[in-house]
């Protein structure tokens, strides 16, 4: 159980405190969630909306009462209304697809900054535990590789693929991976779709809210089909106001940041 909660669980949101017999309403991006805190239990509810609906703001209502729609209950004993919302990563890669294809030049180099939805922790009481992580937004599953034998389970996502950071909308539920990339092979490299290792990586968040990741470097060379990357250790872009929020899911030294080409731009379905 350990090892499943967000080792840091610094103050992204002023979430209010639930005390018993009442309810709090939140609005992040595409959730919807109510914690309840009823005698000697909690109660959740939550559903994912559109992304054109999702707020640039997040949202907190705390009224009294119980919702008369529940999904889950857990008991806990205990007075402590605290409650800690805590975003990390998703536990598998994203296969991400740019709105419009996207090719790269032999000997090009281009930084593009990829958006991908978080996942939430939801903590109670003093000291913390965990009632629940789920997805701000449900995403599809998909197989990424080459052949069904080879290759990862995956999920799937859409980003717009832009070059400059301050082209992207300001979304609450989602984080934000600079990728850049060398192509040194002879042949242009289309990036129809990238599987970004988000699991490997680890969560910020800048003065404004904005969710950010590690900056990823990825460089295809001219021999074989693999491309290696490399995550940087630093906090991204070497923006030092970033707070650290979450730590990765996966130690990428033990798994290996050499991978085949195939499985990070390959022929995955």
């Amino acid at each position: 159980m350990e090892k499943s909660v967000t080792k840091r669980h610094q103050n992204l949101w002023k979430v209010p405190q639930v005390n018993s017999g009442q309810q709090l309403e939140c609005r992040i991006g595409t959730l919807e969630l109510t914690i309840a805190h009823g005698v000697g239990e909690w109660m959740l509810f939550s559903r994912s909306i559109a992304e054109e609906e999702a707020d640039a703001q997040v949202r907190f209502d705390l009224g009294e009462g119980v919702p008369e729609a529940v999904q889950e209950r857990f008991v806990q004993v205990g007075e402590s209304g605290r409650v800690i919302l805590a975003p990390l990563l998703a536990d598998r890669p994203i296969v991400v697809r740019p709105r419009q294809p996207v090719f790269l030049l032999s000997g090009q180099t281009t930084t593009l900054y990829l958006s991908t939805p978080i996942w939430l922790q939801i903590l109670v009481g003093d000291p913390a535990v965990l009632l629940k992580e789920l997805p701000v937004i449900v995403p599809s599953d998909t197989w990424f590789g080459p052949s069904t034998r080879e290759g990862e389970l995956c999920y799937a996502g859409r980003t717009q693929a832009r070059h400059d950071p301050a082209e992207l909308p300001d979304r609450p539920h989602r984080a934000i991976t600079p990728l850049t990339i060398h192509n040194k092979a002879s042949t242009p490299l289309p990036l129809e779709k990238v599987s970004l290792p988000v699991p490997m990586l680890a969560l910020y968040a800048d003065q404004d809210g904005r969710l950010w990741t590690q900056k990823l470097t990825l460089t295809r060379h001219e021999q074989g089909d693999l491309a290696s990357i490399q995550i940087e250790s630093s906090k991204t872009d070497g923006d030092s106001s970033l707070t650290r929020l979450a730590e990765p899911r996966i130690d990428s030294e033990r798994s290996g940041m050499t991978r085949a080409f195939n499985l990070l731009f390959g022929d995955g379905s």
